[in-house]
C-alpha cells in the first residue's frame, strides 16, 4: 500500500485513483447542510469554545486548508462546528456534514469559482482508516480552494497520525479543554442560582470533580439537580444529592 502525500489517502501500488464525489448538499437529509444547525449553547459558548471558534475562523479563511478540532466527548466540539455558520456567514458558505451518517458519495452541488466554500464535518473519529483523506480528497478535487474543518473526539488524532499525507497538510490543530472550576461555578450559578434554587457551599465544587469539568456532562447533571430542587422547596441542594444524582447517571449510561 502508498499512501498519497497530498491528501494521505491509501491506495494499492499501481491502482488508478478515480476522483471521489461528495454528497451533493442541496438533497442530504441528515447527512449534511448548508444551513446552520442551532444548539442550545451556540451564543453562550465559554473560554475553550470561543477561543477554538476564533482558531478555526482563522484557518478557515485561508485557501485549501486544513483544520482540526478535537475534543472529548461533551466537551462541545458539535457546538463549536454549528458556530461556525454564523461566524463566517460575511466570508464565506459553510457546508456542514455528520461523518455518523454520511454514507455515499454522490455529486457536489456546483458553486461559482467566487464564493469561498468551508466544509466542516463532525463526528471524524469514526471515520475508517484512510476515510478522511479521500473525503479530503474529494472535496479539493472539486472545489481546489475549500478549507476542511475536521472535527471529533480523540480517535480522530489517532486515525491522523496513522495518515502522515494529510496531518502535514494541516494548517491547525486545537484541541477543546474541560471547564475550569471558576466556569463551573459560573454555569451552576446561573442555572441553580438564576432559577430560584438553593445549594450547598461545596456543589459547585464536587459537580466539577464527578463531571472532570466536561461541559456534556456538567449540564445533564445541574439539569436533574434542577429536577431535585425544584421537588424539595425551601430546601438546599447538597452535595449527598449531586453525587446520588451522579450515580444514577453513571449507571444508567453503563
Amino acid at each position: 500500500m502508498v499512501r498519497d502525500k497530498s491528501f494521505g489517502s491509501c491506495e494499492p501500488q499501481g491502482a488508478e485513483r478515480k476522483p471521489r464525489e461528495l454528497v451533493r448538499t442541496d438533497q442530504l437529509v441528515g447527512q449534511g447542510t448548508s444551513q446552520p444547525v442551532v444548539r442550545p449553547q451556540d451564543f453562550s459558548l465559554f473560554h475553550s469554545q470561543r477561543a477554538a471558534v476564533a482558531r478555526l475562523q482563522y484557518a478557515a479563511t485561508q485557501e485549501a486548508s486544513l483544520a482540526i478540532l478535537c475534543g472529548p466527548g461533551g466537551s462541545g466540539v458539535s457546538t463549536v462546528l454549528s458556530a461556525l455558520p454564523i461566524n463566517l456567514q460575511h466570508v464565506a458558505h459553510v457546508v456542514q456534514i455528520d461523518l455518523r451518517t454520511l454514507e455515499t458519495f454522490s455529486k457536489l452541488a456546483p458553486y461559482s469559482n467566487s464564493e469561498a466554500l468551508v466544509f466542516a464535518i463532525d463526528n471524524c473519529h469514526l471515520a475508517s482508516d484512510c476515510m478522511l483523506g479521500s473525503v479530503s480528497d474529494a472535496i479539493w478535487r472539486q472545489s481546489p480552494k475549500a478549507s476542511v474543518v475536521l472535527g471529533g473526539r480523540g480517535r480522530l488524532l489517532t486515525l491522523l497520525a496513522r495518515d502522515r499525507g494529510l496531518l502535514d497538510k494541516a494548517l491547525l490543530r486545537s484541541v477543546l479543554h474541560p471547564f475550569s472550576l471558576a466556569e463551573t461555578r459560573a454555569v451552576v450559578q446561573s442555572r441553580l442560582s438564576g432559577n430560584g434554587l438553593f445549594y450547598s457551599e461545596r456543589v459547585p465544587e464536587v459537580i466539577h470533580e464527578v463531571t472532570a469539568g466536561i461541559a456534556g456532562n456538567i449540564f445533564r447533571l445541574i439539569g436533574m439537580a434542577q429536577l431535585v430542587g425544584g421537588g424539595l422547596p425551601g430546601q438546599p441542594i447538597e452535595v449527598a444529592d449531586i453525587e446520588q444524582i451522579h450515580e444514577r447517571l453513571y449507571a444508567a449510561a453503563a
